[in-house]
């Protein structure tokens, strides 16, 4: 029996890229049945319900998941999984149909940003065990605990996502909502003097940004942790200090091939557990996903996830 004929459940997100899941999702499906796959369609009907549907889709016994979404999808569906009580959590097999407008965990792991290339990479099903990171902080004055998959990041990135996110609400698309939500960030972001432990490293500076990279880049393409190795059990630890507006348009094209890091403002580390605290707390996001303000532990787990891969960098 070929693995396309067992049972795969499917989470759509029909609001991914501006609602590019819900007008697509006839050729989605067309393109998981001309591969011969044997599915049940699940639609995510608002945040965090893939969540929920991948939770009670690994605890009813279900070993094999396609994510046919964006990074917050995906970011949803790794959740619902690790807050499972199944027992083979870790060898449930996941696939990625990219439908999202940034799209960046596909670039590190060679996903074709095409339907019909994304599922001819499920059929060869190259599967690689990836580490995943574990994030614990304070929401509502309860502490919550969140797993990410390609990218973490505080101050100016948070905030920069937050933007982003904001517009990808409205409907709009495309690589200049991230430019723009740069533009604005900047307009409204204040550096604050944080803390942070790396390992067993401290630095206490004025911090513009902090990010913790699996995968190598966020932002739609910015290429902002270029030392990332997806199962090394390590984070790739970027830190920027504070930086002008000149300083930023001089690094935008460094951000897009990882030149950026060459700057005497950016310091770059490895590390398992990363602690993250101020005076005033910062914003945070994983996967584009937005935490709000707190301090922040984060530690990896080593090759968590089994997901199906291209041809990786």
């Amino acid at each position: 029996m070929s693995k396309t004929s067992e049972k795969w459940i499917v989470i759509l997100n029909p609001h991914a890229g501006g609602s590019k899941g819900r007008r697509d999702q006839e050729e989605i499906e067309k393109s998981l049945k001309k591969e011969g796959f044997t599915y049940e369609l699940l639609i995510s009907e608002y945040p965090k319900h893939a969540i929920q549907l991948a939770q009670d889709a690994v605890e009813q016994g279900d070993t094999q998941i396609i994510i046919a979404g964006g990074d917050g999808t995906l970011n949803e569906v790794l959740n619902g999984i690790f807050r499972s009580n199944a027992s083979h959590k870790n060898e449930v097999v996941t696939g990625v149909i990219p439908v999202g407008t940034g799209n960046d965990w596909i670039r590190t792991f060679g996903i074709p940003n095409n339907y019909n290339g994304a599922v001819k990479k499920i059929v060869e099903r190259k599967v690689f065990r990836q580490d995943i990171g574990k994030i614990t902080y304070t929401q509502n004055g309860a502490e919550s605990t969140r797993y990410f998959l390609n990218m973490a990041g505080f101050g100016f990135d948070a905030l920069a996502a937050q933007k982003a996110n904001h517009l990808k609400d409205k409907g709009h698309t495309g690589l200049w909502i991230y430019l723009v939500s740069v533009f604005r960030a900047y307009l409204e972001y204040q550096t604050e003097k944080a803390r942070i432990s790396i390992d067993n490293n401290e630095l206490e500076d004025y911090i513009f940004s902090a990010s913790l990279g699996i995968g190598k880049y966020n932002g739609a393409g910015m290429m902002q942790a270029p030392g990332a190795i997806p199962n090394n059990g390590l984070f790739e630890v970027t830190i920027i200090k504070k930086i002008g507006l000149a300083g930023i348009l001089r690094n935008l094209i460094g951000l897009y091939n990882g030149n950026y890091v060459k700057d005497r403002r950016v310091s770059c580390y490895q590390a398992k557990k990363v602690t993250i605290w101020s005076q005033k707390p910062l914003a945070g996001e994983v996967d584009g996903e937005s935490l709000g303000k707190s301090q922040f532990q984060i530690e990896i787990l080593p090759q968590q996830l089994p997901i199906i891969v291209g041809e990786m960098e």
